[in-house]
């Protein structure tokens, strides 16, 4: 296997890389570079000296990795170019924009023509994820392409040929964002692997810290009447963007108000909605039962350039979408100038920012003094006078993702790029110190010759189904005969590909792409098959009970994305479920007795539109509760004691300072919860401490005895949270706060031995340290590079946490993992 990496190696723009595997030359990607000033195309003379391309695979639709194709496919017309159905349609959107600005630009000389363009498309061949597509007749080369989030379509590029197996990322996100789910990556084994770098050195942001925090600046502009303009690239980016605030306006975070989409942006979201099957499911159902996704009321696409000037001359706060995400070409550029002069405006930048690019500079411009701050637009120089700011919306995986993925697949090679040269150097240290594995850091013209003794072997999937063998077309009055055949032999866990439909129902095994669009139609019309809720490429068969359900049944999970949209973030709603055979849906709210007063409107209109009964929990949050009831305290003042008291309907609190109006405090309490809040009861509710008389002469004096116990524990292995005087019916002891009671009961015997020792009463408070369980938990996963998604669920009661796990893990990690969390918690841990 050879490796020739013609652009994007130490650079973000150009990605280029030709493999020879088998004697076969194929090209992963064939971008540009974006930079003005630089030469734009990668190495097509290395490519020729090399012998030429036989076939190109490309992974996403973005123009750095996409920009050459129609010179490169000019120059070698047999070869054919590999990709997914949504990125061929992204593409020609993209292509043909390029060509109208080449051909605006009367100092540029176009690098190629519409003719190049169509012919290249024509030479397009597209393949759903998972499907191993053999691209050549003579050689035993197989290319499958799988989910790697980012944008609709993007997808890591898998080569398995007799001299070896390659991985290449693309453009990588394990993060699931508004339009598309995480990268799914499983079991494989790559002898090498080439992947991107863009953010090696960082580490993100939360995601939905930084979408509140957008959301938090658009209503502080809107209140005021001011215009926010978010420059956002125009594929990916600005259609997060748009989600983002359609849904904070549905929930109440943002007040309804003008929200205009300009530029590419348009095009794009035509695309998006074009293809259903490449996004969330969510989002897919509404596509499938004809409704829009991105435009309402308060979302308008900007028609003309009419329209610009209203906007402009506005007296209402508005926001505006629009291209360029650099701000270095498109509307958002003449947007930028018209904002820029009032101080009640604000540009929001959500991307990454080229080093020459206005965008970037704006970003320098931060931490400047508002008399100060110019922006420079083509040739003129604008006093930046309206409020700017960064906001971490990356649609590329971080350090810790990155590291993760490595450590899933363990290549044998490692090659980095997709990243500028410090970010890479400093991400190949970092790999070197914990991954047994070969990192390479390549320049541009750089070449590598590759040799495995022992190419590893490839885990093999056999569905194992046999074909009807029809000759008549799939069709809504025929599927029925699918469903049964498919169902019966494999039930509804497996998922299935339109390709692997199509063999079943024909036994073909070459096909057109308008044979698998038109199969994929009459799939996703069909009440029979419904697709997977993260790869929606993926068909599961319904079962027989499903279908048999009465018309007037919401499906389960367009169900519960209702839920979602229908109560506000305030109701505090923190966990959803549901008895599928009762058709009841299971609503958590941090504070039930009061959300079922306040939402009662709500929870009816879920039954009403939904055909389920909701049954909501009877017992609180407690963890909501005590953050709220700290939240309603003075700063200096700590809680001492925190316990929920179910049977007689209150929390008992004891605090370590005193408080100036305590009635308040407990009305504001009752006011939120339904709870009511008792203070300083413990003598009247702590009857059932089982406590020793005292000769409270032979007691050893606080401090000391407080000392002796700190002695007696720096060397254990669990350590001691806090410790507190206490008294009960005139009896004083002492109560020791471990991580959680489980853990205190391991130390009993030490803890008779000091009683003897200090002459006190000591016992083990009952209420586990829930943060710092939780602070546990994530380091333990951190150590095995995963990063949890969601925090775990912590049940007091049973001893336990539940943690639902977003990626694989191997068994032999999982029984680790169980292994420490019991060890450092006392708590058992479930992994669903």
């Amino acid at each position: 296997m050879k490796i020739t990496f013609c652009g994007g190696a130490k650079e973000v723009g150009a990605s280029c890389y030709l493999i020879n595997v088998d004697n076969k030359n194929i090209l992963l990607d064939c971008g540009i570079r974006m930079k003005a000033g630089k030469d734009s195309l990668p190495d097509f003379r290395r490519i020729q000296e090399l012998g030429g391309v036989d076939a190109i695979v490309i992974s996403h639709a973005h123009l750095d990795h996409t920009g050459s194709l129609p010179i490169v496919s000019r120059e070698y017309p047999n070869a054919l170019i590999y990709m997914t159905h949504a990125t061929k349609d992204l593409i020609r959107v993209l292509l043909y924009d390029s060509l109208k600005i080449m051909n605006n630009n009367e100092a540029e000389i176009p690098i190629y023509a519409e003719v190049h363009v169509q012919n290249m498309l024509s030479k397009i061949v597209c393949y759903s994820p998972q499907y191993p597509i053999q691209i050549f007749k003579d050689k035993n080369i197989r290319i499958t392409f799988y989910n790697a989030g980012h944008i609709a379509g993007a997808a890591l590029i898998y080569v398995q040929g007799d001299e070896g197996t390659l991985l290449y990322t693309g453009d990588i996100s394990a993060v699931d964002q508004q339009t598309v789910t995480g990268a799914s990556l499983p079991k494989l084994r790559p002898d090498v692997m080439i992947m991107e770098s863009t953010y090696g050195d960082k580490l993100h942001s939360n995601r939905q810290i930084e979408e509140d925090r957008l959301i938090e600046k658009v209503r502080q502009v809107i209140e005021k009447d001011g215009k926010i303009l978010i420059p956002a690239f125009a594929l990916g980016r600005a259609q997060e963007i748009i989600l983002i605030l359609k849904r904070a306006i549905n929930k109440n975070q943002l007040p309804k108000f003008k929200i205009y989409v300009d530029g590419m942006v348009k095009d794009i979201n035509r695309v998006y909605k074009l293809n259903p099957n490449y996004l969330k499911k969510n989002l897919a159902k509404k596509i499938f039962k004809g409704n829009e996704i991105f435009y309402d009321e308060n979302v308008i696409a900007v028609k003309d350039k009419d329209v610009r000037e209203e906007i402009a001359n506005s007296k209402d706060g508005l926001c505006v979408i629009s291209s360029s995400g650099m701000l270095n070409g498109g509307p958002s550029l003449w947007y930028a100038e018209k904002f820029a002069g009032d101080e009640r405006n604000f540009i929001a930048i959500t991307g990454y920012q080229d080093e020459e690019a206005p965008g970037r500079e704006i970003l320098e411009l931060i931490d400047c003094e508002e008399k100060e701050r110019k922006i420079h637009f083509n040739d003129r120089s604008i006093p930046l006078k309206c409020g700017i700011g960064k906001y971490g919306l990356s649609a590329h995986g971080d350090k810790g993702e990155l590291l993760g993925i490595i450590h899933k697949v363990m290549p044998r090679k490692l090659f980095l790029v997709h990243g500028e040269q410090s970010i890479i150097e400093s991400f190949s240290r970092d790999i070197n110190k914990e991954i047994r594995t070969q990192v390479f850091v390549p320049t541009n013209g750089d070449e590598y010759d590759i040799s495995f003794r022992n190419p590893r072997k490839q885990l093999e999937i056999n569905k194992g189904i046999q074909s009807l063998m029809r000759n008549d077309e799939l069709t809504e009055d025929n599927i029925k005969v699918l469903w049964k055949h498919v169902y019966e032999a494999k039930g509804t866990n497996i998922g299935w590909l339109v390709e692997e439909l199509i063999f079943i129902w024909s036994g073909k095994k070459a096909f057109s792409e308008e044979n698998i669009v038109r199969f994929r139609e009459v799939l996703n019309e069909s009440k029979y098959f419904e697709p997977n809720s993260r790869k929606l490429f993926l068909y599961h068969p319904v079962s027989e009970e499903e279908l048999t359900e009465d018309d007037g049944i919401m499906e389960m999970n367009e169900m519960l994305n209702l839920v979602d949209e229908i109560f506000p973030n305030e109701a505090g709603l923190y966990k959803k479920g549901a008895r599928y055979e009762e058709k009841i849906v299971l609503l958590n709210f941090n504070f039930p007795q009061k959300a079922k007063e306040k939402y009662r409107e709500e929870i009816k209109g879920v039954e009403d539109k939904t055909g389920w009964k909701v049954e909501i929990n009877k017992d609180c949050n407690q963890g909501a509760a005590e953050e709220l009831l700290y939240s309603l305290l003075p700063s200096n003042i700590n809680i001492d004691k925190f316990s929920y008291h179910r049977d007689k309907g209150y929390f008992l609190i004891s605090l370590d300072g005193e408080i100036k109006d305590v009635n308040e405090l407990q009305k504001k309490f009752q006011n939120i919860t339904g709870i009511k809040l008792m203070l300083g009861l413990e003598k009247t509710v702590a009857e059932d401490i089982n406590l020793k008389k005292v000769n409270k002469e032979n007691m050893m004096e606080q401090n000391k005895a407080f000392q002796t116990i700190d002695k007696e524990f720096e060397a254990k292995e669990h350590k001691i949270y806090k410790k507190s005087k206490k008294e009960i019916k005139g009896i004083p002891y002492i109560e020791l706060s471990f991580i959680s009671p489980q853990i205190g009961e391991k130390y009993k015997g030490i803890i008779e031995s000091l009683e003897e020792k200090t002459g006190w009463n000591i016992t083990i408070a009952n209420n586990p340290n829930q943060n710092e369980i939780i602070k546990i938990i994530k380091n333990i996963f951190r150590q095995k590079e995963m990063i949890l998604k969601k925090n775990p669920s912590i049940h007091v009661k049973e001893g336990l946490v539940k943690i639902k796990l977003s990626c694989d893990v191997l068994e032999e990690d999982k029984k680790e993992i169980i292994k420490a969390v019991k060890e450092q918690t006392g708590f058992d841990l479930i992994l669903i």
